[in-house]
């Protein structure tokens, strides 16, 4: 290519039916490499014998290949997209990238998603090469994705990519499994600061401003359940000397009543834009404290070492297992859900239970009020009976400051007292109504 086309022409005769924004910075600023192929011959080989992918599914990969490969704009417009995305994920650049596809590409257009992704495996592996990461850490990393999507293709024909933003994190090897759990970089953006007191080292978490919250201390409007009358509006105070705001309760829940800290004992310990590990929870045994510790401290060794130029803070995450109201309903003593929890600095999301309904009773809007009996696990059975009485679950996310790691299966920042307030705040929201 002689000349670079600018992004406009690569959008007219691409005309892909979707694109994140924000891209044409980022195209400006891109400088093409010479390679001839999207996707190298021998990688592509040795894929098709290790899954033993049959002739006429290789010849369709192979076909849709070689139409990106053979259409000038198309192939140079893949490979900034792929380069870009290669390191999107380090970079907690929050670009869109989700299915696409150029309809100048008339022929094998369902292949392009997949194929976008693919060729990002070689590229992203020679970065991670590059930082001396071993090959343990990353090679298997595209194929949980990999796997599925050319059993999909050989067995039903079809090459759609299903949830291509989770995928994404997989082809481009940003992911690691850690012992038990995946981390990848994420950015924190949620609207409250914690802080960490100078000498005893506690760590607090303040509520911004102008948030509205129910009696219970989630937000207002969560599952569609309101508080008209007994709803706060979280306050933010400070001076030179103090900050007074509403605290966020480890248990997960905002308190009404606002504390008061002095700036000369109190320290930053986390503020939006800081860098923090997001942890992701693939299914299996091992769902311990013991194993949370272990997965932890291996992730700062990890990217401090490999990855030294990210400032990390510590740990996010979100999901329905965090729901402190699952400890209403679950053996506190046994329950590995309610012992990982207890090791977090949990808070409230706009997230309702959708993600619990999905998780316990397999669809996300099922109504086991509705729909009572024919319920086989216990925890089914105890989350239907809590939703009869008028309750919801929530989908609370949690914090944990790498200073804190080691401290983890002594619950670094739940206390006693915690716990009591929780249990005289948890659903005071239902009590004003039947009240």
């Amino acid at each position: 290519m002689e000349r670079q086309p600018d992004f406009n022409e690569c959008m007219a005769i691409c005309n892909f039916d979707y694109l994140p924004e924000g891209l044409e910075a980022k195209y400006n600023r891109y400088h093409p490499d010479d390679k001839s192929h999207l996707i190298p011959r021998d990688f592509l080989s040795e894929l098709f014998e290790q899954y033993q992918i049959p002739e006429h599914t290789r010849q369709w990969i192979i076909r849709g290949i070689e139409e990106i490969e053979t259409h000038t704009v198309l192939f140079h417009f893949t490979k900034f997209l792929v380069e870009d995305m290669c390191s999107a994920r380090n970079r907690c650049d929050e670009t869109h990238y989700t299915n696409m596809t150029p309809e100048c590409m008339n022929q094998h257009g369902d292949l392009y998603s997949f194929l976008l992704l693919l060729a990002c495996v070689v590229p992203s592996m020679e970065m991670l090469q590059k930082r001396s990461v071993p090959k343990a850490y990353y090679e298997q990393i595209p194929h949980q994705p990999l796997k599925l999507q050319l059993e999909q293709m050989v067995q039903q024909g079809d090459a759609k990519v299903h949830d291509f933003p989770w995928a994404m994190n997989f082809y481009t090897c940003s992911i690691f499994l850690l012992d038990r759990f995946y981390f990848i970089p994420y950015r924190f953006g949620d609207p409250f600061t914690m802080f960490r007191h100078v000498n005893t080292q506690e760590v607090i978490a303040l509520r911004h401003a102008g948030e509205e919250f129910r009696s219970d201390g989630q937000r207002n409007g969560i599952n569609d359940v309101y508080d008209p009358h007994g709803c706060f509006t979280s306050a933010w105070l400070e001076n030179g000397e103090s900050i007074r705001a509403n605290r966020i309760n480890p248990m997960g829940f905002v308190e009404r009543e606002t504390t008061s800290i002095l700036k000369k004992e109190w320290e930053p310990a986390l503020q939006e834009g800081d860098m923090l590990l997001a942890l992701h929870i693939p299914s299996g045994p091992g769902y311990t404290p013991e194993r949370l510790k272990n997965s932890m401290s291996m992730a700062i060794e990890f990217y401090d070492k490999y990855f030294p130029e990210l400032p990390i803070k510590g740990f996010w995450s979100a999901s329905w297992l965090y729901d402190t109201r699952l400890s209403l309903i679950l053996d506190n003593e046994k329950s590995n859900i309610v012992c990982v929890q207890r090791q977090f600095y949990n808070y409230p999301t706009l997230e309702g239970d959708g993600m619990l309904r999905y998780e316990v009773f397999g669809d996300r809007n099922i109504d086991p009020v509705r729909i009572p009996g024919g319920f086989t696990t216990s925890l089914q059975k105890a989350a239907a009976a809590y939703m009869q009485t008028g309750a919801r679950f929530n989908t609370l996310s949690m914090i944990v400051l790498k200073e804190d790691i080691e401290r983890i299966g002594s619950m670094p920042y739940i206390t006693d007292a915690d716990m009591e307030q929780f249990h005289k705040t948890v659903d005071s929201h239902l009590r004003e109504v039947s009240g």
